[in-house]
């Protein structure tokens, strides 16, 4: 069996949960099955490319619009790949469309991450294409039932939909050296906050600096992004002992994990459909301060389980929930504990990307009987 990821970046080179999640599918799927996956170059060039043993094309584009690659090649090769199975990583609207104007071969499998939400203005075109599209998927597979039970998209073909769970590997999130974690506490003045990501606009940046006025710790704002230098800037403005020390590598990342005492995920709109740096948070030990968004962020961090969920925009009940762990180690000690047991046994993503090919075979067998 052949089974075509596709979407439009890769890991590497580009950082992100939909592009780690389809490296990763493609790396232990390899063990059943023949896998390739088709992205977009970023210039007007395509090439053939070797990503961590996956084969990779990355066809030319001639810019984005809104986010979506303007790549005319894209249904050819969709087509043309010989794929039994093409995954298509929702939303994509490139490879929707390219579905549509040349259906593939293989069964279509919508491996939904999350609903459109920034660029609402554009749905009412796109809509009708994207629910064309997943009516033609012979599955539809959300991230989570709670995701599956809020999108207004999904809601409308709920007889379509599996849930599968995104992954990691809780591994490469084993305790480094203890001599980094004590030197990072000693820099941070001891127990701190921390949080890392991308600096976009559904990040709730501006709501945890606004918390920080209350936060009784340090707040390490890690990662980089469109909102970075704005945050710098509000947090100068505001006065809020908050550093800002970029984007961090693998290595720093897993030091900063265990050194910090809270991870804060203050996330405010439902383009934050899973949090897979939630379960990196939880894959070291410690407990999350997340946000009720009607998401998989719900399922992901589980209130009283494994840390709090507060309402979002609300910065005095996110100090308030931060203070509170601040203030019980012996909490903190028991949330962490419970969430690094569940993330090895609900979330590795070997176990993931099994159950999505078994998902894979059920399509298949569907189109055959």
């Amino acid at each position: 069996m052949k089974i075509l990821h596709v979407y439009k970046d890769f890991d590497p080179p580009v950082r992100g949960g939909i592009e780690r999640h389809m490296a990763l599918m493609c790396r232990f799927q390899r063990a059943w099955a023949e896998v390739e996956a088709l992205t977009c170059s970023g210039g007007p060039r395509s090439r053939m490319v070797d990503r961590d043993g996956t084969r990779v094309t990355e066809a030319g584009e001639w810019g984005r619009v809104q986010g979506a690659p303007a790549a005319p090649s894209f249904p050819w090769r969709i087509r043309q790949s010989g794929a039994d199975v093409v995954v298509v990583h929702v939303p994509n609207p490139t490879a929707e469309l390219s579905c549509l104007i040349a259906p593939p071969r293989g069964v279509i499998v919508a491996r939904y991450h999350s609903d459109v939400v920034r660029q609402a203005s554009a749905m009412r075109f796109y809509r009708p294409a994207l629910m064309r599209f997943l009516r033609r998927a012979a599955v539809v597979l959300p991230t989570s039932q709670r995701y599956l039970e809020t999108s207004p998209v999904l809601r409308e073909i709920p007889e379509r939909c599996r849930v599968v769970p995104l992954g990691i590997l809780p591994e490469e999130f084993d305790a480094p050296d203890p001599a980094r974690v004590a030197a990072l506490r000693a820099e941070h003045g001891g127990d701190f906050v921390l949080f890392s990501g991308r600096h976009r606009y559904y990040k709730g940046l501006p709501v945890l600096l606004e918390a920080a006025k209350a936060i009784r710790a340090r707040v390490v704002v890690a990662g980089d992004g469109p909102e970075r230098e704005a945050a710098r800037a509000q947090a100068a403005q505001l006065g809020v002992d908050a550093v800002f020390p970029g984007p961090l590598g693998h290595d720093d990342l897993v030091a900063h994990l265990h050194a910090c005492a809270v991870f804060a995920f203050p996330s405010v709109e439902r383009s934050e459909a899973f949090g897979i740096s939630i379960l990196e948070a939880h894959a070291c030990g410690r407990p999350v301060v997340a946000t009720k968004l009607g998401t998989g962020v719900e399922y992901a961090n589980l209130d009283g389980e494994t840390g709090v969920n507060v309402p979002p925009r609300d910065p005095a009940a996110l100090a308030e929930a931060v203070n509170a762990l601040l203030a019980d180690p012996a909490r903190r000690e028991a949330l962490g504990a419970f969430a690094r047991e569940r993330v090895r046994r609900e979330f590795d993503a070997r176990n993931v990307a099994r159950a999505e090919y078994e998902e894979y075979l059920r399509a298949l067998e569907s189109t055959r009987t």
